[in-house]
């Protein structure tokens, strides 16, 4: 139905469950973590080689851009014209709690993309994000945060 509304889609497949094969045409963004990628792969994704064999294997299926996102190793990114793997943005804390990173660098990474971001600032903001999240308990960004995340987002190109 978005489709047809030419409306842009983003599948975030978090918890993994069966997708039909014929669905994946229809995601102009796929962004699984590396055990969901795993998962619809059907092999494991653990590292650049993997990424890139999933990232190939996605592309096939029809999605027209993936983003894997690998923790603390950062994200993987491929479309038909563009392959790279970004490292996590540094923290300025250790980590605390990782429940929300997911959502924190899906709500990043559209941010930048609404606001007409490269796909590689969208990645960096996303990690700015993620990263602010896990340096807290807890799935939220504090007031007490949001000076951190406006220095941060403010090094971004």
């Amino acid at each position: 139905e978005a489709k047809s509304q030419n409306c842009i889609t983003i599948l975030n497949p978090a918890p993994s469950s069966e997708i039909p094969d014929d669905y994946f045409q229809f995601f102009d963004f796929f962004t699984p973590n590396e055990t969901e990628a795993s998962f619809y792969f059907n092999k494991p994704v653990e590292n650049e080689d993997g990424c890139k064999d999933a990232g190939k294997f996605f592309l096939e299926k029809g999605v027209k851009n993936i983003l894997i996102t690998l923790g603390e190793k950062g994200c993987y990114f491929k479309n038909n014209d563009e392959e790279f793997l970004m490292p996590a943005s540094k923290l300025n804390k250790p980590v605390v709690d990782t429940t929300g990173a997911g959502d924190a660098y899906a709500a990043g990474f559209l941010y930048g993309f609404s606001h007409d971001q490269s796909i590689m600032n969208c990645g960096r903001i996303a990690s700015v994000m993620a990263g602010t999240v896990i340096e807290q308990i807890g799935p939220r960004i504090e007031t007490a945060s949001m000076k951190t995340l406006k220095e941060r987002l403010s090094n971004i190109p």
